[in-house]
């Protein structure tokens, strides 16, 4: 019974491992797969590890990012090896290739040279941008701007695993405002609880427009000529 079994074990053909093989080879563009770019400033390390991974599983050569050893004829195993090299060449900043590239590393070492250089400057990324988000002010900014520089820095922290509290969000906010919307401020200072981001977003845009409302009325009103 056994042996009439064994018969329908599936094995792998040669041709059905080449074809495996062969499979990584079947597209060129890396952006299809990882849309984003590594990139230092940006700070996006986790997310691109992330799509990366899931493309080298997706193509059977997550082996190649954990281990340098062959586990195949050499030179299929060096094809593959230099192919994924290609595809993290293809999809981080140039400045990176720069920083990390040496003769003769392999995908394995290339990924743990990149895995440590954002690693070694995650915690003094995260203190400057956490004093930059602290000590962010309005200036001359309208608010839309004014409220995507502050999802700008929360994004780059939450990317560097210091996600900032939304309550929190709301306080640099309005920490920032100075006497520009100082009402507004006091409104939602005291409210309880909180209001959300975009809820404060929206309190603040309806002032802006009051205010450029008001001052657009004072600069078109008649002159009054008192006799």
């Amino acid at each position: 019974m056994w042996s009439a079994l064994a018969l329908y074990v599936p094995t792998m053909s040669g041709d059905s491992i080449k074809d495996s093989n062969d499979k990584p080879f079947s597209f060129t563009n890396i952006c299809t797969y990882v849309p984003i770019t590594l990139d230092l400033e940006e700070l996006n390390y986790d997310i691109w590890r992330e799509l990366f991974q899931a493309c080298c599983v997706g193509f059977g050569v997550n082996t190649h990012l954990k281990d340098a050893s062959p586990t195949i004829p050499y030179e299929e195993w060096l094809k593959l090896d230099s192919l994924v090299k290609l595809w993290i060449f293809g999809s981080i900043h140039k400045s990176l290739v720069q920083m990390v590239v040496k003769l003769g590393m392999t995908t394995h070492d290339l990924w743990k040279s990149l895995e440590n250089l954002f690693r070694d400057n995650k915690d003094v990324r995260a203190m400057q941008l956490d004093h930059d988000l602290r000590s962010i002010e309005i200036d001359d900014l309208y608010v839309s701007d004014y409220y995507y520089k502050i999802k700008v820095l929360s994004y780059l922290l939450s990317n560097i695993d210091q996600a900032v509290p939304e309550k929190n969000l709301v306080m640099y906010m309005v920490n920032g405002f100075g006497d520009k919307f100082d009402q507004v401020a006091s409104i939602i200072r005291h409210q309880n609880p909180i209001p959300k981001f975009l809820q404060a977003r929206s309190m603040l845009l309806l002032e802006e427009t009051r205010l450029v409302r008001s001052r657009s009325f004072c600069c078109n009103a008649p002159f009054l000529v008192r006799i």
